[in-house]
């Protein structure tokens, strides 16, 4: 089973003093500064910024290894851009959806490595991952605008972080954006012109 890296990266989200410099743990942890709703229409729009960062990514794709991990412990180019997917669609948008509907549900833990193997990221053609990426954060970016910002107040408790407002979620999720919009453009990077042992 391949997982994602769990050391200490530092990434600065693009948002001043919205969110500054935060650390990642895992793709669950990271060290935000706490938001008010005055910084909601930011975090709002930083949110669908991941379809202007993907469009401007996806022109260097075709010289770099999008299968390529650096390690039996790391996942490739395409398996990030999957894991972007699994994160929105079967581990927070689920979790949202359950706090809007009731009081204070409790979040279950999900598997993010067991998700990436089951959904074979790494054998899909990268233009179809890119593709659902697209779609997904597009009617997620949607649904999101159409609530109402006093509902970023409601919570659910996940297993480690526990208390998490709607409004720190979506902190979360703008972070962890970067953090691997980070790790891809690095990954580009080491395998731009390298020879390919696999295809697109």
């Amino acid at each position: 089973m391949f997982q994602e890296p769990l050391s200490m990266t530092t990434v600065s989200v693009a948002a001043g003093p919205l969110l500054s410099t935060v650390t990642s743990h895992t793709s669950d942890d990271f060290d935000l500064i706490p938001a008010s709703l005055d910084q909601l229409d930011s975090l709002r729009r930083q949110y669908g910024s991941l379809l202007i960062q993907l469009d401007r990514l996806r022109p260097l794709f075709s010289s770099a290894d999008v299968q390529y991990r650096p390690s039996d412990q790391d996942w490739s180019i395409k398996e990030m851009l999957g894991h972007l997917i699994d994160f929105d669609r079967d581990i927070w948008w689920p979790r949202i959806s359950a706090l809007l509907d009731s009081e204070n549900p409790y979040f279950t833990d999900v598997d993010q490595n067991e998700l990436v193997v089951r959904h074979h990221w790494q054998a899909l053609p990268l233009e179809d991952i890119l593709a659902q990426l697209m779609r997904v954060r597009w009617d997620y970016a949607m649904k999101l605008n159409a609530i109402a910002d006093a509902k970023f107040e409601r919570s659910g408790a996940h297993p480690v972080l526990g208390k998490m407002p709607l409004l720190r979620i979506l902190q979360l999720l703008v972070a962890h954006d970067a953090h691997y919009i980070e790790k891809i453009r690095g990954l580009v990077e080491e395998t731009r012109g390298r020879p390919r042992q696999y295809g697109l």
